[in-house]
C-alpha cells in the first residue's frame, strides 16, 4: 500500500498493517507447532494462543475502521523467518526433544510482537488516537500473558526433564529417559543433603571453637564481687595473685593467734 512513507501517520497505518500480517504469520505457526507438539498439556497452550491471535487480528481490523483507512497487510518478515527457523530446528531435533524446541520459537515470537504493539501504543497516543490506543492495550495484555505461560511452561520442563517419551519408542528406550531423568534429580537431591552436612558441621564446628575461646578468656579462678551499683562484677585471678592472698590470710591468721 505505502511505497514510500512520509507522515508519521503512514508510518503507523503501515506497522498496523505489518502487525496483521504478524498476526496471520503467528496463527499459521501456532497451527503448525501444535501439530508437532507432544505433551497435551503443551498442545492446549497453543490452541488458547491461536484462539486469542484469531481476536487479536479482529482487534487490528477494528482499529483500521476506527482510523478510517482501509486494511493494509504490510508485509512482516520477522514473524516469517521466526516461523521458518522454528521449521528448520524441528527437522533436525528428536521427536523427544521438540517440546523444548518449540516452546523457545514461542518465547522468541511472543517477546517480538509486545515490541511491536508497544510501539504502535506510543504512535498512537502521539497522534490522539485514544480509542485506537485503547484496542492496541488488550493485544498487549493477551501477549504479555501469553509470554508468560509460555515461559513458566519452558522453566517447568527444563528442570524436571526436557525429553518426553514418543510413539513408537522402545520400552528400553523410554525407560532410559525416565531413568536419566530420575537420576538428575537424585544427584541434585543427594548434592542439597551433601550441603546440609557440611553447613550442620561447619556450625558445629563453629560452636565448639567459640565455647573453647570461652574457656580461654574466662579463668576458672573468675570470682563474682558486688560493684558500687550493685552489680555483679568478675574479678581474674592468676596464681600470683592467688599465692600472694592465701598469704595475706595465713598472716592474719596469725596475728590474731598472736593476740590471744
Amino acid at each position: 500500500m505505502f511505497e514510500r512513507l512520509n507522515t508519521p501517520e503512514e508510518i503507523f497505518s503501515y506497522k498496523l498493517g505489518a502487525a496483521l500480517t504478524m498476526e496471520k504469520d503467528t496463527l499459521a505457526m501456532l497451527g503448525d507447532l501444535q501439530d508437532s507438539a507432544r505433551r497435551p498439556e503443551l498442545k492446549q497452550l497453543l490452541a488458547e494462543h491461536a484462539e486469542e491471535t484469531r481476536q487479536q487480528i479482529t482487534v487490528i481490523e477494528q482499529c483500521f475502521a476506527l482510523l478510517g483507512e482501509e486494511v493494509d497487510d504490510s508485509p512482516c518478515p520477522v514473524t516469517k523467518a521466526l516461523a521458518a527457523e522454528a521449521k528448520a530446528n524441528l527437522k533436525k531435533t528428536d521427536d523427544s526433544l521438540v517440546d523444548a524446541v518449540i516452546l523457545a520459537g514461542a518465547l522468541e515470537t511472543e517477546y517480538h510482537e509486545q515490541a511491536v504493539y508497544e510501539t504502535l501504543l506510543i504512535h498512537a497516543r502521539a497522534r490522539g488516537a485514544a480509542p485506537v490506543a485503547a484496542l492496541l492495550e488488550t493485544n498487549l495484555a493477551t501477549e504479555q500473558s501469553a509470554g508468560s505461560k509460555v515461559k513458566a511452561m519452558a522453566e517447568r520442563i527444563a528442570t524436571t526433564g526436557i525429553a518426553v517419551p514418543v510413539e513408537g519408542m522402545s520400552g528400553g528406550v523410554k525407560a532410559g529417559i525416565a531413568a536419566g531423568v530420575a537420576a538428575t534429580v537424585g544427584v541434585a537431591a543427594a548434592a542439597a543433603a551433601k550441603v546440609g552436612e557440611r553447613r550442620a558441621e561447619g556450625e558445629a564446628v563453629a560452636a565448639a571453637a567459640d565455647s573453647l575461646e570461652r574457656e580461654r578468656t574466662v579463668p576458672t579462678g573468675t570470682a563474682p564481687v558486688a560493684g558500687d551499683a550493685g552489680a555483679v562484677q568478675a574479678e581474674e585471678f592468676n596464681d600470683d595473685a592467688l599465692e600472694e592472698r592465701i598469704a595475706e590470710s595465713e598472716s592474719r591468721t596469725r596475728a590474731q593467734s598472736d593476740r590471744q
